[in-house]
């Protein structure tokens, strides 16, 4: 039986209609189909313990797998410091370069007809200094789309993806301390840039500092998974979960 529920968890998020019933009508299809399969092998193939004794060992490397990494996880986490991985940033900062544009700054989306338009202008273009409380009150009023990310770095391209505006590669709005402003569907965008980065660039400790605690957390779980073996190991020979028999084989 397939369930509603068990097929509204696969659903991905941000679908229209029409695209989660296509979803929907596949991954039933899907479903179906691999039922049959599966119900008509069962009755077809013999010999079948070799592919028993597979489903079990997959099963007992699933298992330890994931108690593995939520052990680790847990414990890595918590000993991996922030001076560490600016440690490691320090040291490597040259390895990790930026592959798109990114940039720190506000972005606004308003009706045509929007009230205060040129003081709201006048808080984007000081955006970086005095204007983000006077931008925060307006957008609750009357923005249809708002973005704040002067404290955090975002890609260009995700930015210019909101604006209805045909950028060439001879254009940009990534321009530091700049307002850019377009009028299109009804609709006014303003831009402003407080600062920005670009491909090639080093990346800034923000960006970089995910990716380095994953590469540090890879590095520890080897040596973690590799003591945990060790010393499952010499407690089960200690308490006599494991006996064993060593024996001298001999070539025939």
């Amino acid at each position: 039986m397939l369930t509603i529920e068990e097929i509204t968890t696969e659903i991905p998020a941000g679908l229209n209609d029409s695209a989660r019933a296509l979803f929907v009508k596949n991954y039933v299809d899907e479903w179906i189909s691999s039922q049959l399969i599966y119900d008509v092998a069962c009755k077809n193939l013999t010999h079948t313990e070799h592919l028993n004794n597979l489903v079990e060992e997959y099963r007992r490397d699933l298992y330890a797998y994931e108690y593995r990494k939520r052990l680790s996880d847990e414990r890595l986490a918590a000993e991996l410091s922030e001076d560490t991985i600016q440690a490691f940033y320090a040291a490597h900062k040259g390895e990790f370069k930026l592959q798109r544009d990114i940039a720190k700054g506000v972005f606004l989306k308003v009706p045509t007809q929007a009230p205060q338009l040129q003081a709201l202008r006048k808080w984007v273009a000081s955006a970086g200094k005095q204007g983000v409380e006077e931008i925060e009150k307006y957008a609750v009023k009357n923005a249809i789309g708002y973005d704040y990310f002067l404290d955090r770095w975002v890609f260009t391209d995700d930015i210019k993806d909101n604006i209805p505006y045909e950028f060439d590669s001879n254009t940009s709005v990534i321009v530091p301390q700049k307002m850019f402003e377009h009028k299109g569907n009804d609709m006014i965008y303003l831009l402003y840039i407080d600062s920005c980065m670009y491909a090639g660039d080093i990346m800034p400790y923000e960006v970089a500092r995910q990716r380095i605690t994953e590469i540090l957390l890879n590095e520890r779980r080897i040596t973690f998974n590799r003591e945990l073996e060790q010393a499952l190991y010499q407690e089960a020979i200690a308490d006599g979960t494991i006996e064993r028999y060593d024996v001298k084989l001999t070539a025939e």
